[in-house]
């Protein structure tokens, strides 16, 4: 099995912390493997907030990166969806989990979608 360690820095959506992979090729391990013992669907992604691997479940996964000009209110860079449809995924499953609604817009600089309280 992989190498992985509990991440101190990102959740998930039950609040434990999430299980970290240092590289793609040892969350891809963890995903089979997953897949295999417990079935599993899950794949890797690159957090942009600790820069580690984590899994997601395939139903929950909507990629994006940092916009290198958009902030939120808080000054962080906002997460910038690839897809119209990958935004509005993200602001279901937040509205599901969280309660929270939330709208999806272009990014006025073309990188992708972002969200807002609205």
């Amino acid at each position: 099995m992989s190498m992985s360690t509990k991440s101190t820095t990102c959740d998930g959506s039950n609040g434990e912390p999430l299980t970290e992979y240092p590289s793609e090729a040892t969350a891809l391990e963890a995903a089979r493997y997953a897949s295999k013992h417990y079935r599993s669907d899950l794949v890797p992604y690159r957090c942009s907030r600790c820069d580690y691997w984590h899994l997601s479940r395939r139903s929950r996964n909507t990629p994006s990166d940092r916009c290198s000009f958009c902030t939120s209110s808080s000054g962080e860079p906002k997460d910038s969806y690839r897809s119209e449809r990958d935004a509005v995924r993200r602001a279901q499953i937040i509205r599901e989990e969280r309660g929270l609604q939330l709208q999806v817009y272009a990014c006025p600089h073309n990188q992708g979608w972002h969200l807002t309280r609205g």
